[in-house]
């Protein structure tokens, strides 16, 4: 599967026999999704990894296998968000249960023949955290609980009716309850959860998302083509829901109209794909000539034209309460070393973005503003001012030296 979740379990599992650890999955085969990675898919061929897995009974596996790498699915944002509501109505914790048996039988068998010291559950989906409660329980190893994201805190709890909430906190309690250590992105979503369970003494630690060091120095050929005398702006990945490009489009367009930033000088670039909605705003903003949907990249090919852009920019809309790190983008654009403009709100996220020191917080509100600091950075740019990043600062989130935390870990659980 495509995309950038799961970069960071295949990260980990690159590199944790360089620590003592050594990394059997279980997975379900491969389903119906929007992204397939071949690039990826390839780096993990090439680890020579144990690969077990199950054939589960998901909305994403009724064809099978190949019925997989024929679809590639990806609903518009509105109907999908309706798809998810209906479909946490029946299925708890997520559309992903029905791999939840299938995987429990397999693990057990794979326990019962192999000296497993240590089972981690990387989420969501939240089945995952199921499947290694019900083998930790039945087995006595270990368990380790990795949060990408938060559960109950979770944005997409927002809208649930109070009994679904019931329903998904007390599984979230029993894992939690069985689990030896909880990872979490940073301190906020670690001490979110803690506060929520406060009768529990399970251990929590802090292991950010990250980048990897050979993604960047092992370059492929970009496939975008930037303009040397144009101020070239990517945004890399989806958007999806509250996170979209509106504000930032109609802020450049403000710019222009106010004669601040020449359009003939900036370019707007777009690599994950842009639904029919926006590349509607596009042509309404007269935007048109300036901007470039790219579609999906493969990883590595994401990287090579990440690294080779003028101004990365993200957008992180959530509510205010979800001060979390909400997405892995932001660490990617951090190895790229690349200047930042980062729509958000104050928090965890705006806060690493200032301490980068190549990074520009902009304003989800207001597209005066936004526009303002577009313009700042044309000027900087025009002025070959634009900032370096702090590379003491980006370092600490090196992916070999975050599993090496976790490996850390490992060895502490697994000695009790």
């Amino acid at each position: 599967m495509g995309g950038s979740g799961v970069q960071r379990p295949l990260k980990f599992v690159k590199y944790l026999r360089k620590f003592g650890w050594n990394p059997i999955v279980l997975c379900p085969e491969s389903g119906i999704y929007p992204y397939f990675d071949e690039e990826m898919e390839a780096e993990l061929k090439a680890l020579n990894i144990e690969i077990i897995r199950v054939q589960p009974k998901t909305l994403f596996h009724l064809g099978g296998q190949k019925a997989a790498f024929k679809t590639k699915l990806q609903l518009p944002d509105a109907i999908a968000k309706v798809a998810r509501r209906v479909l946490r109505l029946f299925m708890y914790p997520d559309n992903k249960k029905g791999w939840i048996a299938p995987a429990i039988e397999k693990g057990k068998e794979l326990l019962a023949a192999r000296k497993i010291q240590a089972i981690f559950s990387t989420a969501p989906p939240f089945s995952n955290h199921l499947i290694g409660k019900k083998l930790s329980s039945l087995s006595g190893v270990p368990l380790v609980l990795d949060y990408r994201d938060a559960w109950l805190q979770n944005h997409f709890m927002d809208d649930m009716f109070r009994w679904q909430k019931r329903i998904m906190r007390n599984q979230e309690l029993q894992c939690l309850r069985e689990a030896e250590a909880v990872i979490g992105l940073d301190d906020f979503m670690v001490q979110k959860i803690a506060e929520e369970y406060k009768q529990l003494t399970v251990q929590y630690a802090v292991i950010s998302h990250g980048f990897d060091p050979q993604d960047f120095s092992n370059l492929v050929k970009p496939t975008i083509r930037y303009e040397p005398e144009k101020l070239n702006f990517l945004y890399s990945g989806l958007f999806y829901e509250s996170n979209q490009p509106d504000i930032f489009l109609k802020a450049i367009k403000q710019a222009i109209n106010q004669e601040q930033v020449s359009k003939d000088e900036i370019h707007l670039h777009f690599q994950g794909g842009l639904d029919k909605r926006i590349r509607k705003l596009v042509q309404e903003l007269e935007l048109g000539d300036i901007v470039t949907d790219h579609g999906y990249q493969p990883h590595q090919t994401a990287v090579a034209n990440i690294k080779k852009a003028d101004v990365l920019w993200m957008i992180s809309n959530f509510d205010r309460s979800h001060k979390q790190v909400k997405s892995g983008k932001l660490f990617e654009y951090f190895g790229a070393a690349k200047p930042i403009l980062g729509l958000m709100h104050n928090g965890e996220e705006a806060r690493l973005l200032q301490e980068y020191g190549a990074g520009y917080v902009g304003s989800l509100n207001s597209e005066e503003q936004l526009s303002q600091e577009i313009v700042g950075i044309y000027s900087q740019w025009k002025n070959s001012s634009l900032p370096e990043p702090n590379q003491e600062f980006i370092d600490q989130f090196n992916r070999k030296k975050l599993t090496q935390k976790l490996a850390k870990l490992f060895d502490k659980i697994s000695s009790q």
